[in-house]
């Protein structure tokens, strides 16, 4: 079409770029949903099913258990810490012998640090459970350090906030040690980016179950397995008892020379724990810890057992400090200590390994834990 003399359009096809501009903005947003849903919809079910995760907790589980309980359960009890936890908690066993309606959830994770637990206290904050239980111990009060946990911490805080809102930020974000913000999402875009990283593996895995019928997926209620998304009825029993790995692959399965062999080389490395009241984990306690009591939520400390064995490698007053920051935590009304660290009764029997519980040990600490939480809530009254 010919333009006058004077290069202007006539007034029927005059560019409206005000309306041009938003409908751009419009598909830019509807892109980006379109986007993040398929994502996730590509993703989601391998992530959750172990077929490209080695353990399926690691998908980013705890803020959806934090949806589930808020939904379903009425006085949720919630427990966070590392495999030494996730492994002694039986939550229905200590269900069973609570004298009131709560009900116990274990949302520990294998390998999890206070800066890994620490990004979900805004949300149990937002849930307002009857209790907290946090892990507390020599390995627990230490600092970010080795290049295995910083690759840990990486994925953790990819896959969980992944999944997270607005509403999940809060005080722990200016705890974060500086090379793991990058593996923060701070926004939709940034959980996308981080979900496409596993649409490859997704489809790989889609493809294999429909060309072959094959699936890397664990098998269901197998140690590492995770309910699949929407199935609530599951997700409330594995929040509370998850699968726990057989006995048969700790002590109960040795030969005796393997026995031998791990007490004389591996019994003795609880020792290497040197806990500090200065460390960066000692202070994602203390924020953990003083959120949750300034938001009228109480906290029971769990210092776990290890072998009777291990403890006896560990030097006089090498674990001074825990006991300081115990005894400094345990200074506030709110807060209580469930400590079995030094405790008589336990006994090669109750151990999968060096430092944590079998099947006995579970039911031992069930039976130790119980009337203490007993204790805590009857109290109010």
């Amino acid at each position: 079409m010919l333009v006058g003399e004077n290069n202007i359009l006539p007034n029927s096809e005059k560019i409206n770029f005000g309306d041009m501009i938003l409908s751009i903005l419009v598909a830019l947003i509807i892109g980006m949903l379109l986007s993040h849903n398929l994502t996730f919809s590509l993703t989601e079910s391998a992530i959750s099913n172990g077929s490209i995760m080695q353990d399926s907790r690691l998908s980013g589980i705890t803020t959806d258990s934090l949806k589930i309980i808020s939904d379903h359960v009425e006085d949720p009890i919630i427990a966070i810490g590392s495999s030494m936890t996730l492994k002694a908690l039986d939550g229905k066993c200590v269900t069973e012998n609570l004298a009131s309606q709560s009900v116990m959830h274990n949302l520990a994770h294998v390998n999890s640090m206070p800066w890994n637990d620490m990004i979900h206290i805004p949300r149990i904050v937002e849930l307002s459970p009857t209790l907290v239980l946090i892990e507390i111990g020599p390995n627990i009060m230490t600092n970010l350090t080795s290049e295995k946990a910083l690759e840990y911490s990486e994925l953790r805080y990819k896959t969980d906030t992944a999944k997270q809102e607005n509403l999940d930020f809060g005080g722990w974000y200016d705890l974060l040690d500086p090379r793991l913000k990058a593996s923060v999402a701070t926004n939709d875009f940034t959980r996308m980016e981080f979900r496409q990283e596993y649409v490859v593996d997704s489809i790989e895995e889609k493809l294999n179950l429909l060309i072959y019928n094959e699936s890397k997926a664990r098998k269901e209620w197998t140690y590492g397995w995770v309910p699949q998304p929407g199935n609530s009825k599951d997700w409330l029993n594995y929040l509370q008892t998850p699968p726990f790995p057989s006995d048969r692959n700790g002590f109960d399965g040795m030969e005796t020379d393997e026995r031998e062999e791990y007490n004389l080389t591996k019994m003795k490395l609880g020792a290497n724990y040197n806990p500090q009241i200065t460390s960066y984990g000692q202070r994602i306690l203390e924020y953990e810890i003083n959120t949750l009591v300034n938001n009228g939520i109480e906290v029971l400390l769990v210092v776990l057992p290890q072998h009777p064995d291990s403890l006896t490698f560990v030097p006089n007053g090498k674990w001074d400090e825990l006991n300081q920051s115990i005894n400094n935590f345990a200074e506030s009304e709110s807060v209580f200590v469930f400590d079995q660290l030094w405790e008589s009764g336990w006994s090669d029997q109750h151990f999968f390994d060096r430092n944590h519980l079998d099947d006995e040990g579970r039911f031992e600490f069930c039976n130790r834990l119980a009337p203490v939480i007993n204790d805590v809530i009857s109290g109010r009254d």
